[in-house]
């Protein structure tokens, strides 16, 4: 599979690759694969049952991850907002201007604290609203 990961080297790869083995890892029920989040035409997307869960993404600034869990569920910003410190918090996403200065352990909660909470109540929503219901 191709993607913006593909075009990083050192230091930058090998941190990218760490946050996506945490993602695959904590949450067993995402897919990873290619796909467009927001303005990010070359991202890996993470879905569950064809709807995306999370997003990972070079930006012109550094980074971002974007997480539907974490816009239905205030527990998790809250978690975020407290425990990742280096990060630009949005209402359903982070932007990481330095991949080094990210807390890999609060990253780990974060995603396991995320992978407990009932996603399908979101999976409805967008397959009605998509009329895949």
């Amino acid at each position: 599979m191709t993607s913006f990961v593909d075009s990083l080297s050192g230091t930058e790869k090998t941190l990218i690759n760490k946050l996506r083995k945490t993602i695959l890892s904590s949450d067993s029920a995402v897919i990873e694969s290619p796909g467009k989040i927001m303005g990010a035409n070359d991202a890996l997307c993470y879905k569950e049952n064809d709807v995306m869960k999370y997003g990972l993404a070079r930006t012109a600034l550094g980074f971002t991850f974007h997480s539907m869990v974490m816009y239905a569920n205030p527990d998790i910003a809250q978690f975020v907002k407290a425990n990742l410190t280096s990060i630009k918090l949005q209402k359903g996403c982070f932007n990481i201007p330095a991949l080094s200065a990210l807390d890999q352990n609060a990253f780990e909660q974060m995603m396991s604290l995320s992978a407990k909470k009932d996603f399908q109540p979101v999976i409805d929503h967008y397959k009605t609203k998509a009329g895949r219901k």
